[in-house]
């Protein structure tokens, strides 16, 4: 039996998450997210014909998702949905229902947010316009800045006065994983006191084209869903809040060799070893399921290293549909949302991994307190 871990246990310099906000396709906070994975609810349903047409007619939106009505009008004109998801998710985060701001900030504390390749659906426009009008120049200048790939993160940042390092990572599914490791890294440093970490992704007709192009021949085209995830994380010496998990581990790789079983299986083999535990102390593990060959290479790899059990603790990720870039941090979540319901999961090792077709593996080990905020 894994001994319970408290945050007086651990040592001060270790990382915990201390909140978390999701907004996904079960809803527009935590608590639907929570209670939506822990019952394993699909979210698939049929396009709107305002999208025009799709590869696929079933997506996996964030319902009720009104970028003005939840953001107010003023800069949301032109706003894209990336940055709409981000913003609503830090407003979750730091915020309490009635809009108050109940997490403390200093002039340290940074946002890093994992991407693929930022708005899609705003840069295909933007070309289209410059294809399509009188001349190349006749443009929407306005939405230039929503084009930039650090553009959600710098704006979370600006709305919550927030001075800390600021930085943008893209690597697909991976994405929250090495958003994970990068404030990691920097607070270890001393650069940071605390961090907004998480990673987005937004649903646009051309990102589901984009991704159908780059279906495998004997794949379907993939069932995409949307989101974002957001985590605070602290030292567990000056964390100002109970800390929910504690992060032992991040690994990540990139499989050089086309054999993604194997990139997994060092990956995690790695970063339990950093982690000092062994794999049959895996409480529960969550894969991304990504709906690709690496996908399946990366379930065959945690099957064969850890408890049966471990991979049936938490639903599936497929119920999200494929959110590329929210996914990792998505997993996490969903190890929380099930661990707050369960009592049994105090002091448990829990395992998260993702793999992306262009090559990039990473894996966290976190300890769960038991504490929810």
């Amino acid at each position: 039996m894994t001994t319970a871990a408290t945050p007086a246990a651990l040592p001060p310099e270790t990382l915990v998450i201390t909140g978390w906000s999701a907004v996904s396709p079960y809803g527009l906070t935590r608590q639907d997210f929570a209670s939506g994975v822990r019952a394993g609810a699909k979210t698939a349903a049929k396009a709107d014909a305002a999208l025009g047409p799709l590869p696929s007619p079933d997506v996996c939106l964030v319902p009720g998702f009104d970028i003005k009505g939840l953001l107010g009008p003023t800069g949301t004109a032109k706003m894209d949905r990336l940055t709409a998801l981000a913003l609503v998710a830090s407003d979750g985060l730091l915020k309490d229902a009635d809009g108050n701001r109940v997490v403390e900030t200093d002039d340290r504390t940074g946002v890093v947010l994992g991407i693929s390749m930022g708005s899609l659906e705003n840069v295909t426009n933007f070309l289209k316009q410059s294809y399509t009008n009188a001349l190349p120049f006749h443009v929407d200048a306005g939405r230039i800045p929503f084009g930039s790939l650090n553009h959600a993160a710098g704006a979370t940042a600006i709305r919550h006065d927030l001075k800390g390092p600021n930085t943008t990572v893209a690597g697909g599914r991976v994405s929250g994983l090495l958003a994970l490791n990068y404030a990691r890294r920097l607070m270890g440093q001393g650069r940071a006191t605390k961090y907004l970490v998480g990673s987005a992704e937004e649903f646009s007709a051309a990102h589901a084209w984009i991704e159908h192009t780059a279906v495998a021949a004997g794949d379907s085209s993939p069932l995409l869903g949307e989101g974002c995830g957001l985590f605070m994380v602290e030292h567990a010496g000056t964390a100002q809040r109970p800390a929910l998990a504690a992060v032992l581990a991040v690994e990540t790789r990139v499989d050089i060799d086309d054999d993604p079983k194997a990139a997994v299986t060092a990956c995690v083999r790695r970063a339990l070893a950093r982690a000092g535990v062994t794999p049959d102390e895996v409480w529960a593990a969550v894969p991304c399921a990504a709906p690709t060959a690496a996908g399946r290479a990366e379930y065959d790899a945690l099957t064969a290293l850890l408890p049966a059990e471990a991979l049936g603790r938490v639903p599936s990720m497929e119920q999200l549909g494929d959110t590329s870039a929210a996914s990792a941090s998505f997993q996490i979540q969903a190890v929380l949302g099930v661990a707050e319901a369960d009592p049994a999961a105090r002091g448990r090792i829990a395992l998260v991994s993702a793999v992306d077709r262009d090559g990039a593996v990473g894996c966290a080990v976190l300890r769960l307190i038991g504490e929810h905020a």
